[in-house]
């Protein structure tokens, strides 16, 4: 019985520990999109460290969502335009996160799109809250995308 007990919390530690996400805790997700998180989803590549990380908060009848992808690019020179364009016309360079990155604001989210190297990454802040100011969004977003960046470097 006690070997029984035994391997359960070890298959259900392992469990636990492939949802993690590389880049962000769920703790720090809540604090970007102000309380506690919901809902956490991990969807890792099938090789590598690649992964999409989305952190969904309810708060009534508002939702709150901050999704990081993470993707190897074969080459950056060519691929990165791929990420680039998620950005549209209104895209505005940042400096000192990654090698290049762009913040902008599409469809009510704040969305900021880079590179490290070889390896894009996207970090989308949105809301159902048609009220809430579009900069801020990008603010929250910059800030987390400056930790992801520092990760992958």
């Amino acid at each position: 019985m006690r070997a029984l007990v035994l391997l359960f919390l070890i298959l259900l530690s392992t469990r636990a520990a492939a949802e993690v996400c590389p880049w962000l805790n769920a703790a720090t997700a809540g604090g970007v999109l102000g309380g506690p998180v919901t809902n956490v989803t991990i969807t890792r590549a099938h090789a590598g460290d690649d992964a999409t990380c989305e952190f969904i908060r309810h708060d009534g009848s508002l939702l709150l969502d901050l999704r990081i992808e993470v993707e190897t690019m074969p080459s950056p020179a060519r691929d990165f335009a791929s990420y680039a364009a998620r950005c549209h016309s209104s895209a505005q360079p940042l400096k000192a996160i990654g090698n290049e990155a762009l913040a902008c604001n599409d469809e009510g989210a704040g969305q900021i799109v880079g590179r490290v190297r070889d390896r894009a990454f996207v970090v989308r802040i949105s809301t159902s809250d048609r009220s809430a100011k579009l900069g801020a969004l990008s603010e929250k977003a910059r800030k987390i995308a400056e930790q992801v960046a520092g990760i992958l470097f």
